[in-house]
């Protein structure tokens, strides 16, 4: 399996590398802004949610600086599966001369894609722990729970993509569509607020959030705080299951994928 995987994901490198330089070509600073944006942000979040709105983390005993960098930490992962839900409806028109090609294995677009979305994750994720570092908050040695937390959230971006990518070439309004669903999804996320702290009519509906165990996941991870593992457990085996459903649904309709594009 290990080195299936790793000859999957050498032959997406290349497509992955070649759109995030495409990104960043002709700007002075390069791939610089990969550090630079998050960073900038980070800065923002504590300064504004702890001279601004004084705000506190899950009622907690905490400052606003505190509960910026909390919601940093989740917007991490909820802004890099949102764009690769928005991304993945129009990934085989995007790449319709790849489509077209009868030997070439389309999964490996969605794996490009999710590549290259981790990608700018992952600096995010690098400016986080540096911040924590500098204030003191780590390391930690629940940050050992970070690459489970990472895992958990490829394989569900690689399957949203797979999804999202077949449905999205059949169905042209995904393309509107998703966009408006991934904001809502935001506020019904525990992104702004941890799933404890949500109300109860609302808890049934973040155990239903694909997103919601990756993200407290990794948010635990980071800070410290316990996992609900009463949420986390009933996701674990669901994710697995919406892999499935998601590769079956990709193999059934890929055949008319080149008649589309």
């Amino acid at each position: 399996m290990l080195p299936g995987l790793l000859s999957i994901v050498r032959l997406a490198w290349p497509l992955a590398r070649r759109d995030v330089m495409a990104r960043y070509r002709g700007s002075a600073a390069g791939l610089a802004w990969a550090l630079v944006a998050p960073l900038a942000m980070v800065v923002i979040y504590a300064l504004v949610f702890q001279g601004v709105f004084k705000a506190r983390w899950g009622g907690a005993a905490s400052d606003g600086a505190d509960y910026g960098v909390r919601l940093f930490a989740g917007l991490i992962f909820f802004t890099a599966s949102a764009e690769v839900a928005s991304r993945a409806t129009r990934l085989m028109l995007d790449n319709a001369n790849l489509v077209k090609r009868v030997v070439f294995p389309l999964q490996i677009l969605c794996v490009a894609l999710v590549i290259q979305v981790g990608l700018h994750a992952l600096a995010q994720s690098a400016v986080l722990a540096l911040w924590l570092l500098a204030t003191g908050v780590g390391p930690r040695v629940s940050w050992l729970w970070l690459p489970l937390a990472w895992a958990w959230l490829l394989a569900l971006q690689f399957t949203l993509a797979l999804a999202l990518s077949a449905l999205g070439t059949y169905l042209r309004d995904l393309q509107h569509l998703v966009p408006v669903l991934v904001s809502g999804l935001m506020f019904l996320s525990p992104v702004f607020y941890p799933v404890a702290a949500a109300p109860t009519a609302l808890q049934w509906l973040l155990a239903l959030n694909p997103l919601t165990a990756p993200i407290e996941l990794a948010r635990m991870a980071w800070f410290g705080d316990a996992p609900d593992l009463a949420l986390l457990w009933p996701q674990a085996l669901a994710l697995p299951l919406l892999g499935a459903v998601a590769w079956l649904l990709f193999k059934r309709l890929r055949p008319g994928f080149a008649d589309l594009v």
